[in-house]
């Protein structure tokens, strides 16, 4: 069986701290991280086309994330530009996949980042370590099911109003 490569990506953010927790939480993942801050100096990155991936705060401090990623996709077609922001709103979302975005994720979530980085970079799923996003009531139904058989215990039933 081959090994696969880490997926390298750019990340540009103008937080120092999601940063740093970003390249640690990704780093665990088997993702090598790149930060850069805003978007002139992620236009001055060197050897751009390295990254498998780039992953782009919407508002900087210098610029539009939409503007960096036309940028990009313009120069590097083949490699995915996901947005990860704090803006969410339709109007935003909208414009980050005209601008050219694979995927549009929105903060404090960072949870859906690195199978959204594997799922784009390697064309599957990642097999290790990743619990896909569930939706909320899914969750919740699942919790209640769980209580409810624990409250029953062995086939006794337990009623549910008072």
């Amino acid at each position: 069986m081959r090994a696969h490569k880490r997926p390298h990506i750019l990340y540009v953010e103008d937080d120092i701290d999601s940063c740093q927790m970003m390249t640690v939480l990704l780093g665990t993942s088997g993702i090598d991280v790149t930060c850069t801050e805003g978007l002139s100096n992620a236009l001055l990155v060197p050897h751009k086309g390295r990254f498998d991936l780039f992953l782009l705060d919407l508002w900087l401090h210098d610029g539009d994330g939409s503007d960096l990623c036309e940028a990009l996709r313009a120069d590097f077609p083949n490699v995915p530009v996901v947005f990860y922001t704090g803006c969410a709103t339709e109007r935003e979302r909208r414009q980050g996949f005209i601008s050219g975005a694979a995927a549009y994720l929105v903060k404090p979530y960072s949870e859906l980042i690195a199978p959204t980085v594997f799922k784009l970079v390697t064309g599957h799923d990642p097999i290790f370590g990743y619990i896909h996003a569930v939706d909320p009531l899914e969750r919740l139904g699942e919790k209640t099911r769980k209580f409810v058989n624990i409250m029953k215990g062995a086939g006794r039933t337990m009623p549910l109003s008072p």
